[in-house]
């Protein structure tokens, strides 16, 4: 009781800071697109089979009620290269998965700002930023996150995770303040060299939803996807943490009705009165 009161602590604490709405955010340029970054590890991105399946069910004919836009206006976006799985290229679009990426680490790394003639240090930014300002990515108005595996296998505290959680979520609507963001409670994680993984998976995703409460804006919702409960890691993953087929299928279906719940905001959201 004292440990769980103490991370309580520490995180009502977390949240209070990152909660601050950063300085000057810029407006976004508008597309005619609705375009989703999926952002996260090797799960997104190596090879990240799960992304064609859900761009096939988003191009099914039987959504009810219909999408507000057609299915070729809808646009997955990123800095990393197409994996096509196997379902042709129509079915699969670039993403921001990078194998070993960890939530802690993205949340603190920064890149040059290009363009900008140097002074005797360098002007940066977050590189979360510099990915969602790429050419050929801009703008981007859905980001679907699967983020803290690497975390929890690298000894990263809840706590560590959370704030970096807080972190990304300033850097996107520094990007774009209407920024939607899917944020995953992981899958579960049952590898052969970390005994302890399965239990602070468990403690990461009882917090993602109590953080996400806490820093809900209206024009920038966070939304929370249970990519969690039933996902059996003996018949879903390959070694305990990364994806088969089943896994694909499964983590697909459980993002399709949030992921169309966000395309009818965004697009709502641009409609005349």
């Amino acid at each position: 009781m004292v440990a769980t009161m103490k991370l309580l602590s520490g995180l009502v604490g977390s949240l209070t800071l990152l909660s601050q709405a950063s300085a000057g955010p810029i407006e976004p340029r508008v597309s005619e697109e609705v375009r989703i970054m999926a952002l996260g590890d090797s799960i997104t991105g190596n090879p990240g089979c799960w992304r064609a399946l859900l761009s096939r069910k988003l191009g099914a004919t039987n959504i009810t009620p219909p999408l507000p836009i057609s299915y070729n206006r809808i646009r997955f976006v990123g800095t990393q290269s197409r994996t096509y799985c196997g379902f042709g290229a129509s079915y699969d679009w670039p993403h921001q998965g990078i194998g070993g990426m960890l939530a802690t680490g993205l949340a603190a790394a920064t890149d040059p700002i290009l363009g900008i003639p140097l002074p005797p240090l360098p002007i940066t930014q977050p590189r979360l930023q510099t990915w969602l300002t790429s050419p050929g990515v801009e703008p981007v108005d859905i980001v679907l996150m699967h983020l803290g595996t690497n975390d929890i296998w690298g000894n990263r505290t809840t706590i560590e995770i959370i704030s970096a959680y807080g972190q990304l979520l300033q850097q996107m609507r520094a990007v774009n303040p209407r920024m939607k963001l899917l944020i995953a409670q992981i899958l579960p994680m049952e590898p052969a060299n970390c005994a302890d993984c399965s239990r602070r998976v468990r403690e990461l995703n009882q917090f993602i939803p109590l953080w996400a409460q806490y820093d809900e804006f209206s024009a920038s919702p966070v939304r929370v996807v249970d990519q969690y409960t039933g996902f059996n890691t003996t018949r879903y993953t390959t070694d305990g943490v990364h994806p088969n087929a089943r896994g694909d299928e499964a983590i697909a279906q459980r993002w399709v009705d949030a992921v169309i719940a966000a395309i009818r905001e965004v697009v709502d959201e641009r409609s005349p009165p």
